[in-house]
């Protein structure tokens, strides 16, 4: 059975689950946004290789917030157009914000490969950190206010769920084409008299139709997905990426921003006609969990440019660093994240975990500990590039743990 075979029963076999909402009382949403765009371009623009400098602004670069509360508990989803943040400077942000516990601020990244340096791997030279440490500070503290903001626009709401299928040529595989997961999971809060304030589209593809040439800030496919969806109603648009490892990108003739449009108004079109089939509720029981633990640093090249600050993700004494997994249910939909670029077989099992109607799987959430391989893809040469690019290519086990458990607590 092919990957894809696999995620479509999956889906199937979710449909068919019986979920049991708790009502603890009315939700309440609120939703925000701020540009990343950096004042001045001369940022080193983070994929594709070193020696990448910006030379101007294609489209703005955003953080967006979605804060959902029932009334006990509240969680906050922020999705930026970055290639990445490492987990001490995701808690730092989440840890400034007053009014929620840091636990419940759930940050991840598109993983554009336009967007400006935010790790410190795509410098002038491979051992020199590509970060302007200037623009770094901004991007922590409009995200913090975004995520502030979006708790002070709470407001009575209503979420819907949908869930649609990528169109052809616009994700595939250049690993093994058929190992995707073809899934677009929506989630949609509207308010009493049902005007949506914010959508949540959450797929997995690299955002990197731009590739070495361009010197454009730039959004990607993600700026047209956008574009596709919010003059039709759907208020701010946030994506959330998903197992985009080993290494599922946009299917192209051409390194091109009419290339860039087509792919993001494809997936932009069959996420709205997802969103005419919902399932709606106003109020749920929010159950969240994270887990929190230590994870063995097990890379000489990532560790040897920590050592010399290229990347300042430091191992402990005993090279293991600190990352997280978070789990949720709102009504009929669970989420699960992963700190990294989880290859499709390990997002498409961490799916397996759920038996919600409606399954988001986050990727790149809260960290970014590079590709996370299934067990098939370690002495594979095909991931030769995947292997020398993670922080453990063994983490896997461990992190399914970890979800695992964070997923049988919220249920």
């Amino acid at each position: 059975m092919s990957a894809s075979s696999l995620a479509r029963m999956l889906i199937s076999v979710a449909a068919l689950a019986l979920t049991t909402t708790a009502l603890a009382g009315p939700l309440r949403v609120g939703v925000a946004k701020a540009k990343l765009t950096p004042d001045k371009p001369g940022q080193w623009i983070a994929g594709y290789g070193e020696n990448r400098p910006a030379e101007g602004v294609h489209d703005d670069v955003w953080t967006r917030a979605m804060a959902i509360g029932d009334g006990e508990t509240t969680i906050v989803i922020v999705a930026n157009d970055l290639v990445g943040l490492f987990y001490p400077d995701t808690r730092e942000i989440a840890g400034s914000v007053p009014g929620v516990p840091a636990d419940n601020v759930i940050i991840t990244c598109t993983h554009v490969h336009s967007g400006p340096d935010v790790l410190g791997l795509w410098g002038p030279n491979r051992m020199t950190r590509g970060v302007d440490e200037a623009y770094l500070a901004m991007v922590k503290r409009r995200i913090a206010a975004t995520i502030g903001e979006a708790l002070a626009n709470t407001q009575p709401a209503k979420l819907r769920f949908a869930r649609a299928e990528a169109p052809p040529k616009t994700g595939y595989n250049c690993r093994e084409r058929e190992l995707v997961d073809p899934e677009i999971s929506v989630m949609q809060a509207v308010t009493a008299d049902g005007k949506a304030v914010g959508t949540l589209v959450n797929y997995a593809c690299h955002p990197e139709v731009l590739r070495t040439d361009s010197r454009l800030i730039t959004s990607d496919w993600v700026h047209y997905l956008r574009e596709e969806m919010e003059p039709t109603g759907t208020g701010d648009v946030l994506l959330v990426n998903g197992a985009l490892g080993g290494m599922v990108t946009p299917e192209i003739d051409a390194p091109t921003f009419a290339e860039a449009e087509r792919v993001g108004r494809a997936l932009g079109k069959a996420a709205l006609e997802g969103l005419k089939t919902t399932e709606e509720i106003s109020e749920a029981d929010i159950g969240f969990e994270r887990a929190t633990f230590d994870l063995a640093f097990d890379n000489p090249g990532l560790a040897l440019l920590a050592q010399l600050g290229v990347i300042h993700r430091t191992p402990s004494a005993q090279n293991t660093v600190q990352t997280s997994v978070i789990a949720a249910r709102i009504g009929p939909a669970q989420f699960a994240s992963l700190p990294g670029e989880a290859l499709p077989k390990v997002g498409l099992a961490v799916k397996g975990l759920m038996t919600a109607k409606y399954r988001f799987f986050f990727g790149l959430c809260d960290d970014e500990l590079g590709y996370l391989l299934h067990a098939e893809a370690l002495d594979n040469p095909l991931y030769k590039y995947e292997q020398s690019m993670s922080a453990n290519p063994q983490a896997v086990p461990l992190l399914m743990e970890q979800v695992k458990a964070a997923v049988e607590a919220t249920e």
